[in-house]
């Protein structure tokens, strides 16, 4: 597989890894003569072969290297020794003994999946995770484009709403000179807080900004009790209270982030009355774009609401980043980009 033969791509399309390496270093001193560090890039949902992964995904927890600073995998790899029922790590090359149920039933002709030769990628189900819950999206929007283009973007948008599960949770960012973030939860009217575009916002910091402090707000202690409202008015009072006393993951999932069952139509509304950024630019400069503030709000939400949880945030840009975190350029065009012959040089 060396020479003239290798093909770099044959890994890729077997395994879904594209390796930085041909051969794996056998001493340290052969380790500190590699050129390029030892790395590998992996494609977790890539569309393997048939003969290359098993047909399902393992229905239980793999198998682990018992040293405390290793924990490898079971893979084909390993030495395995049918007699003692041992196999050993190929990284720390620690003898391990095979849990009873594997040592009862395992030999040469009866291998468990993970052992297959061929079967270089195994997926598993872990039992002992629990449920992710559904999954989150948060559309950020560069309304800095041309109006023809949001307008195509919007109807997108709203075909991508019908096809998510209805109970997605669901988010919008809008940014321009600065941000907004629209309260879909906030029925009647569409309501959404303006966030300065020019600095990066940590999420305690969003929270306070979007009012999802989660601070419970006392009473005066002298103050007499308030007399008892009429029955029409007693849940018009205790709301407030009760949003107060919930904590700003609470608060965002109830107003910001939302499922598309619920929030379909106001999204809907605010995505068809989409207008340009209102800011004037002046003919010398560039748009003020401020993606990287957007982009820290929206992964803030998410801290806020979904905390070591997976969820997705879809950057719709519409051209360079020129305020705020991760300028690339400045808004004067007398100031060029930076081309490719530049960062090659």
């Amino acid at each position: 597989m060396q020479g003239e033969h290798w093909d770099v791509s044959q890994s890729e399309e077997t395994s879904g890894t594209r390796l930085s390496f041909h051969c794996w270093p056998s001493s340290r001193l052969e380790a500190t003569r590699c050129v390029a560090p030892i790395g590998a890039l992996y494609t977790p949902l890539k569309k393997l072969p048939a003969s290359c992964a098993p047909p399902a995904a393992l229905q239980y927890d793999p198998i682990r290297c018992s040293t405390a600073t290793c924990h490898a995998v079971l893979n084909p790899y390993c030495q395995v020794d049918f007699r003692t029922k041992l196999w050993v790590c190929p990284f720390c090359l620690t003898r391990n003994h095979f849990p009873p149920h594997y040592a009862e039933n395992i030999s040469e002709q009866n291998l468990p999946a993970e052992l297959i030769p061929q079967f270089g990628t195994c997926e598993y189900e872990l039992p002992s995770v629990p449920p992710a819950g559904p999954p989150a999206f948060v559309f950020c929007i560069d309304t800095c484009a041309h109006v023809e283009e949001l307008t195509e973007l919007a109807d997108s948008i709203q075909q991508i709403l019908n096809l998510l599960p209805e109970d997605s949770l669901v988010g919008l960012v809008t940014f321009g000179t600065n941000v907004q973030v629209h309260e879909l939860g906030f029925e009647g009217v569409p309501k959404a807080y303006v966030i300065r575009g020019n600095k990066e916002y940590g999420p305690q910091k969003v929270g306070q900004l979007l009012g999802c402090g989660g601070v419970k707000v006392a009473g005066n202690r002298g103050a007499p009790p308030a007399p008892p409202a009429p029955p029409g008015q007693h849940n018009m009072q205790q709301q407030p209270h009760q949003q107060q006393n919930e904590m700003p993951g609470q608060q965002v999932l109830r107003r910001f982030l939302l499922p598309v069952s619920e929030c379909s139509m106001t999204l809907e509304g605010i995505l068809e009355d989409l207008r340009k950024d209102p800011w004037p630019v002046p003919s010398d400069k560039r748009v003020a774009r401020c993606t990287g503030c957007a982009l820290s709000v929206a992964t803030s939400i998410l801290d806020l609401a979904l905390p070591r949880s997976g969820a997705r945030v879809m950057m719709f840009v519409g051209g360079p980043c020129t305020s705020g975190p991760g300028a690339i350029v400045s808004r004067l065009k007398t100031e060029d980009i930076r081309s490719h012959a530049e960062v090659g040089v």
